[in-house]
């Protein structure tokens, strides 16, 4: 039977923000992908936005590799300190991502009125507002 603690409760409830925070993001990239080749003068923001997107998808390959070949900790406070780490390092991640889409923004008008929609429609927050230790 695993033991399970507030802090580990904590610990999973911001792993889930942080991942469904990614996975929006995600969509967002391939969307805004999408939105910049219908533009020719834009072609060269949607190349950065694929490598960002390249880039996401390697980082979390590489965490959940790495996660699943880590000895396995014998204690519940050295896993939740795992996880916590984790979720930290995909928390940059995603403020790496918006400060991307927001230079995207600042080089594309168009871009960034399809972002301003978007954002009216489906109420995107730019950073997830989880309680990191």
């Amino acid at each position: 039977m695993r033991t399970v603690s507030y802090d580990s409760i904590k610990a999973d409830q911001a792993w889930v923000a942080v991942t469904q925070h990614l996975q929006r993001r995600n969509q967002l990239l391939a969307d805004g992908v999408s939105f910049l080749e219908l533009h020719p003068s834009d072609h060269a923001l949607a190349g950065r936005l694929v490598v960002l997107q390249y880039h996401l998808r390697a980082t979390v390959r590489r965490l959940v590799t790495e996660t699943s070949q880590a000895r396995p900790m014998p204690s519940l406070p050295q896993l939740v300190r795992r996880q916590w780490l984790v979720v930290h390092q995909l928390t940059f991640l995603l403020r790496q991502i918006d400060d991307e889409l927001r230079k995207t923004g600042a080089k594309s008008p168009a871009f960034r009125s399809w972002m301003d929609q978007r954002n009216q429609r489906f109420t995107c927050k730019p950073s997830p507002r989880v309680y990191l230790n």
